[in-house]
């Protein structure tokens, strides 16, 4: 079985949703990152997903 990294599965998720039209900004990525890498809690990358919807 194939090791594969965390910024690996996470581009082949990107580009799953992709070909299903959604697409996420440079900052959402990054905050995806931060969780992934344990620089945010869920928690507070919950409340950054809320905050920013918010003033969309």
């Amino acid at each position: 079985m194939q090791n594969i990294t965390t910024e690996k599965a996470l581009q082949n998720q990107l580009a799953s949703v992709r070909m299903e039209g959604y697409r996420f900004s440079d900052r959402e990525i990054d905050n995806v990152r931060k969780c992934l890498s344990g620089e945010l809690t869920f928690s507070q990358f919950k409340d950054k997903i809320v905050k920013d919807s918010r003033s969309k």
